[in-house]
């Protein structure tokens, strides 16, 4: 009698545990767990930025792709698709964009470069362009960017991608936010001899 006892004590010991655990809420797991990747949550705009600038200087297509929203569309500049039509710009989608950033990860690994040295991404704020203050499901925020992926063409230490992007971002049922549009134009004024990222990547797709 007291093993029955003792059993069906543990049973209900068991089943109160699991009830916490299940229906706790918890954060969203990160998309690369024990990368080593710097992430925070994006609850605002520009976070997502700033988890875009550590993904891919990471380079996690994991993480890169937790920037984008299911929908997401990339839409290069108008001059740069009539000046390098020999390169598909055309339906940028979500799928595109991850294979198109995974052929540049595995790309610049063969540099033979420190893994420090691969990758980097400055995401510059515009004074003129200021992020909305408190966005409700969707904000346009602006960035000048300059990029740099090593031993890829148009986009070497030496000649950086330049541009400014408008990212359209969209906010989920849980807060989160993600781009749903990246639009990439030339520099403010524009330099012939820099590319920009849309460039650099439509000949790495």
């Amino acid at each position: 009698m007291r093993k029955r006892f003792v059993f069906v004590q543990s049973i209900l010991a068991l089943s109160v545990l699991l009830s916490c655990s299940f229906f706790e809420p918890r954060d969203p797991a990160d998309p690369d767990p024990g990368g080593g990747i710097p992430w925070q949550q994006p609850y605002a705009p520009a976070t997502v930025v700033i988890n875009l600038e550590n993904a891919m200087e990471g380079r996690s297509i994991a993480m890169t792709m937790a920037c984008c929203d299911s929908s997401y569309m990339f839409i290069a500049d108008g001059t740069d698709i009539a000046e390098f039509s020999a390169l598909n710009f055309s339906d940028w989608d979500y799928e595109v964009e991850q294979n198109t950033m995974m052929n540049l990860y595995y790309a610049v690994q063969d540099s033979l470069l420190p893994d420090d040295s691969l990758i980097s991404v400055t995401m510059n704020t515009i004074s003129s362009l200021p992020d909305p203050v408190a966005p409700v499901d969707s904000a346009v925020i602006y960035r000048d960017y300059e990029i740099i992926a090593a031993g890829i063409e148009y986009c070497g230490w030496d000649k950086p991608a330049k541009g400014r992007v408008m990212f359209i971002m969209v906010e989920d049922d849980y807060g989160l936010w993600s781009m749903k549009r990246w639009y990439d134009n030339r520099s403010f004024p524009h330099i012939p001899e820099f590319s920009t990222w849309g460039v650099v990547k439509a000949a790495v797709r």
